[in-house]
């Protein structure tokens, strides 16, 4: 176990697992998206588990409302991410998808909070992000080390503050219109813990 996985950003690019279509209100792709994303902000990594509500998480359009009315409802251009990070992009453009970069290639989160950019998309995702407001560099540092001084002293509080949500979402009972990728219902985190390949922490 290791306190430095909660901001480690993803090594690869991401690939949709799921497809749902025909939605008219796009907060009913909402637990979709929890799956999707693994229960925390695609943006600054910040998780469902940690001292926050899941009602401070947001679902973000990558192309703004504004710029293509039609994305509204598309599943595709539908992300998850924490209340803050959603109001800071707002209607940006030029912001790289997680999937057309790898995150991991682009920021790098240190020891003490601050972050760090590996390439010219990770400087555009902290400047428009402002990834290194220091309230969230604060923020970031505190987690770092609770979760280190856990890791040590308390490995079952530890495992509380890094393990997936109690409450995992059921989307073979979601009744979307249709689905694009039906598959990736058997690759839901709550398919996968009814197989026991639920990991301890992630």
């Amino acid at each position: 176990m290791s306190s430095t996985i909660a901001f480690a950003y993803p090594a690869t690019r991401h690939v949709r697992h799921h497809g749902p279509y025909g939605y008219t209100d796009y907060e009913s792709f909402r637990e979709w998206l929890r799956d999707e994303f693994c229960f925390r902000c695609v943006f600054c990594l910040y998780r469902e588990q940690w001292p926050q509500p899941v009602t401070s998480f947001d679902i973000d359009h990558f192309i703004p409302v504004a710029a293509d009315p039609a994305g509204q409802c598309c599943y595709d251009n539908l992300l998850y991410a924490c209340s803050r990070c959603n109001s800071v992009k707002n209607d940006k453009l030029a912001i790289p998808s997680p999937e057309d970069v790898a995150l991991s290639d682009c920021l790098r989160v240190q020891s003490d909070g601050t972050i760090e950019a590996l390439n010219d998309s990770g400087m555009l995702l902290i400047r428009l992000l402002k990834l290194d407001h220091p309230k969230l560099v604060r923020t970031r540092k505190l987690i770092l080390e609770t979760l280190q001084v856990l890791e040590g002293t308390a490995p079952l509080t530890y495992i509380e503050w890094m393990r997936f949500p109690d409450e995992l979402p059921d989307l073979s009972r979601k009744h979307a219109s249709g689905n694009s990728r039906p598959l990736g219902i058997q690759q839901s985190w709550l398919v996968r813990k009814s197989r026991g390949e639920l990991p301890e922490i992630y």
